[in-house]
């Protein structure tokens, strides 16, 4: 009798092996999965943040211009720690818009309203909105997006008296998402207003 020396796997064998290939793919698609889920985040987190760098300086941009109303109207009508109103030549046409930059909910908004008219006028209901930044957490954490300071460098407690503002501080917290890493971004910048003596 003669007894082959070649031997193939047994059953067992076999599903001990089948188990180790299928444990080592599913721990491979799983880690990959993982590292897109955090690279997409993180795309997303820096687009946000580009957006709030972006908004940000719009606002500043625009408030350096602010000037008279082409109905004649002082350059601020409001102001709120997380609002802002007042007149600019937002596109550079030679006629001065209504620019209002607000908080609403987690959206930093702009409204805009052309003059139109003889005499000039700014109708309420022409204003056009759009999203400067979204995932602003200012209120959430409490932080004001606007502080305004007088002409000596103080403080304004009392936001109704506008002809005092010489300079304001702009704070955007930013985050796509709050329960994961990172932290709140935080941008700040500030402007002074030139057109205004």
């Amino acid at each position: 009798m003669r007894y082959s020396s070649e031997r193939g796997f047994t059953l067992i064998e076999s599903i001990v092996f089948l188990s180790v290939v299928v444990i080592i793919i599913v721990a491979i698609v799983v880690s990959l999965r993982y590292a897109y889920r955090g690279q997409r985040f993180a795309f997303e987190q820096a687009d946000a943040t580009r957006s709030a760098r972006a908004g940000i300086s719009r606002v500043v941009e625009d408030v350096r211009e602010a000037s008279y109303a082409d109905d004649g109207a002082y350059p601020i009508v409001a102001m709120a720690t997380s609002s802002i109103t007042f007149y600019s030549d937002y596109d550079n046409d030679n006629k001065v818009e209504r620019i209002r930059y607000f908080l609403e909910n987690t959206d930093f908004k702009r409204g805009i309203i052309e003059s139109a008219g003889d005499p000039p006028a700014y109708e309420p209901s022409n204003e056009i909105v759009t999203v400067v930044s979204d995932n602003v957490r200012n209120e959430s954490v409490g932080v004001p997006l606007f502080t305004f300071y007088d002409t000596s460098g103080v403080e304004m407690s009392t936001l109704s008296e506008v002809d005092e503002l010489a300079f304001l501080l702009v704070r955007l917290m930013v985050n796509l998402n709050p329960e994961r890493a990172p932290n709140d971004f935080e941008l700040r910048s500030s402007a002074a207003l030139r057109n205004i003596k």
